[in-house]
């Protein structure tokens, strides 16, 4: 290793993290791991030299933020490591990219739960490829979902699978289709056989208002059995998942935290 030294605990944490979600900023690495930006900064820095990640920032991003992803030689180690200790080596180990359900969802409750730890907290969270691994253990391999994770707050828990709306797709849309284009690909695997999945929300995250309405709207028309709770892009970027931001079919404009879905 780089200069002689050890690989410690919280930096193999670090190299973890990468390996299984992909690109990350000193920030969210930060958050992730529960240590000050420098700490962070310096593991970074440290990784990087002992040739363990590699970097990269877009050349028209004036913060010059730097973006670090694991190489193959750190892949490779991490591999060796889980095999030698009997571990499971995960699909795709460093070989994964972030969704969209990571940074509206995992990044702002796992801040969240930092800031106050004994009230609330992020207890799981599984990314995209390892929720679809989750689904299809348990016969629902038909469902498509952005990530799965179990929220703690206030001695209350619920488990929820989460669904970002793409928008609308292709070029050539009419602006009366842009409200409701692709929208019911969002929930096609539930339309297909109303399963009953094992948690207690389904959250939809919508493009916008009009696209949220619309889906609501939905929802009320044809019923799932799945309990389906929908916000916007807008409201998550505003302000924070557990807040009264969740929409249900039939109650009208009142919001819900996440807890109380």
């Amino acid at each position: 290793m780089a200069g002689g030294r050890e690989l410690t605990p919280r930096r193999w944490r670090v190299l973890s993290f990468l390996a299984l979600h992909g690109m990350a900023t000193t920030g969210d690495v930060a958050l992730v791991v529960g240590v000050p930006r420098l700490t962070a900064h310096r593991d970074l820095t440290w990784l990087h030299a002992a040739g363990l990640v590699g970097r990269e920032r877009a050349a028209e991003d004036r913060a010059h933020t730097w973006w670090y992803r694991i190489t193959e030689e750190g892949s490779e180690l991490l591999h060796r490591d889980l095999v030698a200790s009997g571990r499971p080596v995960p699909l795709r180990l460093g070989e994964r990219g972030w969704g969209a359900a990571h940074y509206l969802l995992f990044l702002p409750l796992l801040a969240v739960a930092r800031q106050d730890p004994g009230r609330c907290a992020l207890f799981q969270w599984l990314t995209t490829l390892d929720t679809s691994v989750w689904l299809r253990e348990r016969g629902l391999a038909h469902l498509r979902a952005d990530g799965y994770g179990v929220w703690l707050q206030d001695g209350r828990c619920v488990r929820f699978l989460a669904h970002v709306d793409p928008g609308p797709a292709g070029e050539v849309i009419a602006d009366r289709e842009r409200s409701t284009a692709g929208l019911g690909a969002v929930l096609a695997g539930y339309r297909r056989t109303d399963p009953v999945v094992p948690v207690g929300a389904v959250l939809v995250i919508a493009r916008d208002a009009a696209r949220e309405a619309n889906l609501l709207t939905d929802l009320v028309s044809r019923p799932l059995r799945a309990p389906v709770a929908v916000t916007t892009v807008d409201l998550l970027q505003r302000r924070w998942p557990h807040e009264r931001m969740w929409k249900l079919p039939a109650a009208g404009t009142t919001r819900y935290r996440l807890i109380d879905i």
